[in-house]
């Protein structure tokens, strides 16, 4: 296991985010959408139009104090929407 984001293999279309703090905290204080992760205790938050159109998804664990972001990514469909 590593801490560290270059050892980090992004693959295929995965954008590293780790540039993008600044979104990504935007995304889970100001989101243009939020609903519930399929898991107990996360929320996923989404930040629209990053990217070319694209939605930052963020989702956070709140089982743990302070909670956490678990993942962050982005996707190419709306939220609830099909992929």
């Amino acid at each position: 296991m590593t801490n560290d984001p270059s050892a980090i293999d992004p693959g295929g279309r995965h954008v590293i985010l780790h540039h993008h703090i600044d979104a990504i905290l935007q995304a889970i204080s100001r989101p243009d959408h939020r609903e519930q992760d399929p898991l107990s205790g996360r929320e996923r938050f989404y930040l629209r139009h990053i990217f070319a159109r694209r939605w930052l998804r963020i989702a956070v664990a709140f089982n743990e104090s302070p909670a956490f972001v678990v993942t962050a990514f982005v996707q190419d469909n709306q939220p609830g929407a099909k992929p």
